[in-house]
């Protein structure tokens, strides 16, 4: 994040979003791992972002958690044949975190008094959802994307907050995903196209350098 001013993601006006730490998407006993989806990543890159959640609120920034959820009133068959299963006959995959279910439930994270919680049924945390109030409420400007899986939900989601004039910087390894290659491809498009990629420790120490705190 050395080509942006610590100003540009100032606590103030700044959000740490947690997109869908969620058991069904994080632990190995959740649908993705049941399905022998290698877990390592998610499940090695939570306390990285926990600890980040704790120097966010410390320092001022808001803290927002994204949990998906599905079933039978939001999941539509567009949405249910995304994959082309119903063109070529397949059955539709089991569905993931399903509203009420463990799977639904966070991950080895936890919001705490003052962070906000937004529910979603689509990729992109803007798609149907009020996160744009509630970050524009907040005096949100600019937002840090965290969780998984980096190269789906993640990476839907920062490229709306840019569509939506936020400043997006993507924290490497407070995300992950289930394919290096798709993680690595994920922080080059970003990189390349989208907003800032960052890790934990710059934009920690980038915020010990904002004015508010110095």
């Amino acid at each position: 994040m050395s080509r942006y001013s610590s100003n540009r993601f100032a606590p103030d006006t700044t959000a740490l979003v947690v997109v869908d730490v969620q058991n069904d998407f994080c632990s190995p006993d959740g649908v993705i791992g049941s399905r022998g989806v290698d877990m390592t990543a998610a499940v090695e890159m939570v306390p990285r972002l926990v600890a980040l959640t704790e120097k966010a609120r410390a320092a001022g920034v808001t803290v927002v958690y994204i949990q998906t959820t599905h079933d039978e009133t939001v999941d539509s068959d567009v949405w249910n044949a995304r994959g082309g299963h119903a063109d070529f006959g397949l059955p539709v995959p089991a569905p993931n975190c399903v509203t009420g279910t463990w799977g639904a439930e966070f991950y080895g994270v936890e919001p705490k008094e003052g962070d906000r919680v937004v529910n979603k049924h689509r990729y992109s945390a803007f798609a149907g959802t009020d996160l744009d109030l509630v970050l524009r409420t907040a005096g949100v400007e600019s937002l840090l994307l965290t969780g998984v899986a980096t190269n789906v939900c993640v990476e839907s989601t920062l490229r709306d907050g840019l569509f939506l004039d936020y400043n997006v910087a993507l924290i490497e390894d407070c995300s992950a995903t289930y394919d290096p290659a798709h993680q690595a491809a994920t922080v080059e498009n970003v990189d390349k196209y989208f907003g800032a990629v960052a890790t934990s420790d710059e934009v920690s120490a980038s915020w010990s350098k904002s004015p508010q705190l110095a």
